[in-house]
């Protein structure tokens, strides 16, 4: 079999571990393009980093130059099985693999000068002024709603702001709000009572069954479906995650899109791995990478090029901050199958500053898959 094209869009952990599966393969005639928008990926866990001032944005990008894989750099305007259409022309392909993420709809939150919504180093470095400057008051860390990406990293950004804010003396009160009942329910009691305990520690409350009414913001009051409310000074918003307009063709009304065990939507040839995905799992990137790699052995079977694919298991790791250079790493397994079969097994260690370096190698890692 050869002359076969497949396209893959977006570079993140999924679209990246799709490629470098398939370009294993270029010698069988299979052609492979990677689509990411100009300017290149960005490292999300480089968000909180950003916003406490440690860094620009721009830290957190790498260049593509990945060996075997065409990169073309360009906005997509729609994509299906046969091929992903872009500003200037259609790119064909037998089949296509898109992890396009989820869409942050920061128009569900009105505008002021209190409030900031965001969930990217990009937006990050927008808020972090505000940030700086607070000398007193409340803070509060707003979960706005299920689904969102990397589920620790809210719980890690109230701590290290907490911490910020005692290190310097100034009176502020850190407050995270949550939709869930327990924080991180779906992972386990030990991982509720490590987000707890943690929080605690740093100083930060945590409102659980917390549904916001995003409107009520503007008024510098947050308040929740069941009548609470939580006057503050600086909003840190993590917006409404919503399906990408790329894929609101497909089945379904939520902002996941449903798949098939290999990851193939009803559309046939057209793949969805990564946040965009509906899985159990939650949303990681080494489960954007798994579903990459198992996509993209469906396309090979497919093509005649390979007999028996792997079962591709996730193993993500996490980092989260507590502040004052302390990081704490979580790690999932699953030794008996992937969920709803199986449970992830959780491991936690930290917090300490000697896991901080693996913050760093991790990023580093993430820069080499991409060249």
């Amino acid at each position: 079999m050869s002359g076969r094209r497949v396209v893959i869009l977006g570079a993140g952990p999924g679209g990246v571990a799709a490629a470098r599966r398939l370009r294993r393969r270029t010698s069988s005639g299979v052609e492979v393009v990677l689509v990411e928008r100009p300017g290149g990926p960005l490292y999300l866990p480089g968000t909180i980093p950003t916003l406490l001032g440690e860094g620009p944005a721009s830290r957190w990008r790498a260049p593509l130059a990945l060996e075997g894989v065409e990169v073309v750099y360009g906005e997509a305007r729609g994509v299906s099985g046969s091929g992903v259409k872009l500003e200037d022309g259609e790119i064909g392909a037998d089949a296509v693999v898109a992890a396009p993420g989820l869409a942050l709809d920061l128009e569900a939150l009105p505008s002021s000068s209190r409030v900031f919504g965001f969930w990217d180093p990009e937006g990050a470095q927008r808020a972090s002024e505000a940030v700086r400057d607070l000398e007193g008051g409340v803070v509060a860390v707003v979960i706005s709603s299920l689904p969102y990406r990397c589920p620790p990293a809210p719980y890690g950004m109230a701590m290290q702001l907490a911490n910020l804010y005692r290190n310097t003396s100034r009176p502020v009160r850190v407050v995270l709000t949550t939709p869930e009942e327990e924080p991180l329910q779906s992972l386990g009691q030990e991982m509720t009572d490590f987000l707890r305990s943690s929080c605690a520690a740093e100083g930060v409350e945590i409102l659980t069954g917390f549904e916001p009414d995003l409107t009520s913001l503007g008024e510098g009051t947050l308040r929740s479906a069941d009548g609470r409310d939580l006057r503050f000074d600086l909003a840190l918003v993590v917006p409404p995650h919503r399906r990408s307009p790329l894929l609101a063709h497909l089945p379904g009304g939520g902002p996941l899109v449903e798949i098939s065990r290999s990851f193939e939507t009803t559309e046939e040839n057209l793949f969805v791995i990564g946040d965009a995905a509906a899985t159990a799992l939650p949303r990681t990137a080494d489960g954007a990478a798994a579903a990459g790699r198992t996509a993209a052995d469906a396309i090979l079977e497919r093509f005649g090029i390979l007999d028996s694919p792997e079962t591709h298991l996730p193993a993500p790791e996490c980092f989260v901050g507590h502040g004052s250079g302390r990081y704490s790493h979580i790690s999932l397994r699953y030794p008996d199958g992937l969920p709803p079969q199986g449970r992830a097994r959780v491991t936690l260690e930290g917090p300490s500053t000697e896991i901080t370096p693996a913050f760093e190698r991790a990023f580093e890692n993430w820069r080499s898959l991409r060249s």
